[in-house]
């Protein structure tokens, strides 16, 4: 009976322990959902420099310094994640876009291919793998894989807004048109998406449809910098007329 009960007193300051990080990692999160990435990176490092066998928190610490542009320690947060629970299918995907952003591409795949081998369902995932074929000029793949994220979530603005610029990029200008509406009928207020569109209907020789788009872009993001240099080059092209 002593042993027993010395067992379930471990086990219930254990719960406690547990249940103690998950509310801080929540408080990290809270800060990153309101853009506070500085103030989450400090909670995330209190987290693993008390708890370091929490591979949550070293997934969340790489992604908030991955936001940061530190994206060496993220990577390092992530590989420490990776140790502690190597069947982790989000950091393999996680991993990748910060090997990506360090154009290590091949090694990026890979980790993805990973992560898709321990959950084929992650939508985002196959995203990400189709915007790093698409950084190596290969659109005819990035497609396949946007379609599969399609296919698994057909409501995926994002994935319906990459396979645009794939198609844009392959000459298929009405298809990529189609392509963002569709992502458009979900999002409406993605500037990245209207910004697209109003490229692909410009290429199209629409021009007063592709300046409404454009317009759309700054009402949702003034200070969205292709969007300006659009309407500036727009404004000197009016007063040479």
């Amino acid at each position: 009976m002593l042993i027993g009960h010395r067992g379930a007193s471990r086990q219930k300051h254990r719960r406690k322990k547990i249940s103690s990080i998950a509310k801080e990692i929540e408080i990290g999160n809270d800060l990153v959902r309101l853009g506070q990435m500085e103030k989450a990176l400090a909670v995330y490092k209190e987290v693993v420099g008390r708890n370091p066998r929490v591979p949550e928190a070293w997934n969340n610490l790489g992604v908030v310094a991955e936001n940061l542009g530190m994206v060496h320690d993220a990577l390092r947060h992530y590989n420490h994640a990776l140790k502690l629970r190597p069947r982790y299918a989000e950091v393999w995907c996680n991993k990748a876009m910060a090997l990506y952003r360090l154009k290590r591409e091949r090694r990026a795949i890979e980790c993805l291919d990973l992560s898709l081998k321990l959950n084929p369902g992650n939508a985002l995932a196959w995203v990400n793998k189709g915007v790093i074929f698409s950084r190596m000029d290969d659109h005819q793949t990035a497609i396949i894989c946007y379609d599969k994220a399609i296919k698994i979530d057909e409501n995926y603005a994002m994935a319906w807004m990459n396979k645009g610029v794939s198609l844009m990029k392959t000459g298929e200008v009405s298809k990529a048109v189609s392509a963002f509406d569709v992502a458009l009928a979900s999002r409406p207020d993605l500037p990245e998406v209207w910004f697209q569109k109003g490229k692909a209907l410009a290429i199209s020789g629409k021009t007063q449809a592709a300046q409404k788009c454009m317009d759309k872009v700054l009402e949702l993001e003034p200070s969205y910098k292709e969007a300006v240099s659009q309407q500036t080059e727009r404004g000197a092209d009016m007063e040479d007329k």
